[in-house]
């Protein structure tokens, strides 16, 4: 990502820009500074995507003003004349001029539809999403047709359409709907009460944490949250719309979580198809959809975790403190936002330990790496915990359980039945069955619940969505086969490859049982619905998809000619089924964003 030359613009649309020189008044001359500014920008995909985020803060709202239409507009009028520019390079030099002005004109005239379709439409977000499909499919023939189509562009397309599912993701999804333990602005209670509470008063919540609902929460993104309401409070941006717009933080959020995978994949030695098939899984995952718009505390601890993971990949191959800090400012925060970050810990101890004993003749650099890092990490991941506990004696792993009177308890299931159970029926329909959310009985079987949460959460059902009735079948059943590829993938290549690190293996495969053991023990230990969500162990995708993408990569790179065909058959499979994955979940959630 960061060595493409293209530029991502404002609202997630992009340019692509060939290398080279622009043409202007028919001569070749050097690049131009905006040129320089945009493959400058490329560098720095974090800072980008955070402009493009903050440009869409006119647009998020229930009613779009002319002002937040024109933005989205006006950016991508400029990104129709710099794609006018680029194109021209290729044409014989006398029509390079006609051929700029000509399309810089189309651009205008259809920058302009676009912005009246954005304030005049009940449903702007299908403006963004459908608009934004017909700009990707036209780029992407023109490319192919071309043939300047590579890998970097084809994930940098794959990324804009992402960040577009996400935008409109969060312009059909209020803070008062489709959320987790979300609370409410009166009442000071949930995630959103938390939030207000910090900019009503500005300071930490008194009292013992347990007595307000989600207040036990570590406060980072509540946090950065209500600075975030206080600074469009003081540009002048609508009340109600600073409150909606928390939702531009998580979908920024969401939004690194693939910048962040696709820097795993490409440290983990993924390349070319593998590497593409692999982000498309993550990327087009409807949990990091759907997270996009959850104003809880969930995505960030996420995004931190995996910048946790990316960081000790960078310093195995460094060993430097500047990685090492950045490895504990990852976990501390990650803690400080979510406690359940420190799943990210065993993994990133055995690196540790693997260095320290490969390197016992420097063992005295180590330790003091260790000791700053655990100066770090300590205090930021601990220190609420540690407050609670001396304020309020709040167990500092305290986690807030529910009634066994409740609705949606489990626990009357014997556990093998919640385990081993996978009678037909539990698939008749691929919703999350929760019986306060009209479903026909409780949701028992974490797997089962794992991969239903996964792609529809809870709420997005056919009870709820009649008209994804089948096509969300289609969506499931894809990416059960990707999940069982995955997994068996991981495991071949943890036992029998050869052909890459010990230790990222041994990295890997601690890491990603960690979070499913974590997530089976919390299930049992807190028997209700609820807690049987992908959200608690997001990182499972990513690893599986690496895995998927590494199996893509062997099929295609082996050298074997007595397998030949069977691999060929086998690609093309996962090919296919990625793809089904990947265009059934922008279909599905375009017809949810439709409803």
């Amino acid at each position: 990502m960061s060595d493409s030359r293209t530029a991502l613009c404002g609202a997630g649309i992009v340019i692509l820009i060939k290398e080279g020189v622009i043409i202007s008044d028919l001569k070749i001359k050097e690049k131009p500074f905006a040129f320089t500014i945009a493959e400058t920008l490329m560098e720095h995909p974090f800072l980008l995507t955070a402009a493009a985020c903050f440009f869409c803060i006119t647009t998020v709202s229930s009613k779009i003003s002319w002002l937040g239409s024109l933005i989205p507009a006006a950016v991508l009028c400029m990104c129709g004349i710099f794609a006018a520019i680029c194109i021209s390079f290729d044409a014989p030099e006398k029509s390079r001029k006609s051929i700029i002005y000509t399309l810089s004109g189309i651009s205008a005239a259809f920058s302009l539809i676009f912005a009246y379709m954005l304030r005049v439409s009940r449903r702007p977000q299908m403006v963004v999403l459908n608009i934004g499909i017909i700009i990707f499919a036209a780029v992407v023939i023109y490319l192919f047709a071309t043939k300047k189509m590579d890998t970097k562009r084809l994930i940098l397309l794959l990324f804009i359409l992402g960040f577009l599912i996400r935008l409109a993701y969060i312009m059909a999804v209020s803070i008062k709907t489709k959320q987790h333990d979300v609370g409410s602005l009166e009442k000071l209670d949930g995630h959103l009460g938390y939030i207000g509470y910090l900019v009503y008063n500005n300071k930490l919540p008194e009292g013992d944490v347990r007595d307000v609902y989600q207040y036990y929460h570590p406060p980072l993104h509540h946090i950065i949250a209500a600075i975030w309401v206080r600074f469009q409070n003081a540009i002048g941006i609508e009340k109600d719309n600073t409150w909606e717009n928390i939702q531009i933080l998580t979908m920024f959020y969401s939004c690194c979580c693939m910048i962040l995978s696709y820097k795993i994949f490409r440290q983990l030695g993924l390349k070319n198809n593998g590497l593409v098939i692999a982000f498309a899984v993550v990327t087009f995952c409807p949990t990091f959809y759907i997270l996009s718009g959850s104003i809880n505390n969930d995505i960030l601890s996420i995004t931190l975790m995996l910048g946790a993971v990316l960081n000790t990949l960078y310093w195995y191959k460094s060993r430097s403190i500047w990685r090492i800090l950045c490895i504990a400012a990852c976990v501390g925060f990650g803690m400080m936002a979510k406690l359940s970050a420190w799943m990210v810990a065993p993994a990133i101890a055995f690196v540790f330990l693997y260095v320290l004993f490969k390197n016992l003749k420097e063992w005295k650099k180590y330790l003091a790496q260790f000791a700053a890092f655990m100066g770090v990490c300590a205090p930021l991941g601990l220190w609420w915990g540690v407050r609670n506990y001396i304020t309020h004696r709040v167990p500092i792993t305290y986690v807030m359980e529910l009634s066994s009177e409740s609705k949606q308890y489990i626990g009357d299931i014997p556990l093998t039945k919640r385990l081993f159970d996978f009678s037909l029926y539990q698939f008749a329909d691929v919703g999350d069955q929760f019986g306060m959310y009209e479903g026909t009985y409780n949701e028992f079987n974490p797997l089962i619940a794992l991969f239903k949460t996964s792609m529809f959460d809870e709420m997005f059902t056919v009870h709820y969505y009649p008209d994804i009735a089948g096509i969300n079948k289609v969506l499931f059943w894809s990416a059960v086969v990707l999940g069982i590829v995955g997994f068996v993938s991981m495991i071949y290549c943890l036992i029998n490859d050869k052909t890459w690190s010990r230790m990222h293996k041994i990295f890997l495969g601690i890491l990603y049982f960690t979070i499913l053991i974590s997530y089976y023990a919390f299930c049992i230990k807190f028997p209700h619905v609820c807690t049987q969500n992908i959200r608690y162990a997001v990182l499972l995708i990513v690893i599986g998809a690496y895995f998927i993408g590494r199996l893509a990569q062997n099929l295609c790179e082996s050298e074997s000619e007595k397998t030949q065909n069977l691999r060929i058959a086998g690609y093309t499979c996962l090919l296919t089924v990625v793809f089904i994955y990947s265009a059934i979940s922008v279909v599905v959630y375009d017809v949810i964003f439709m409803t």
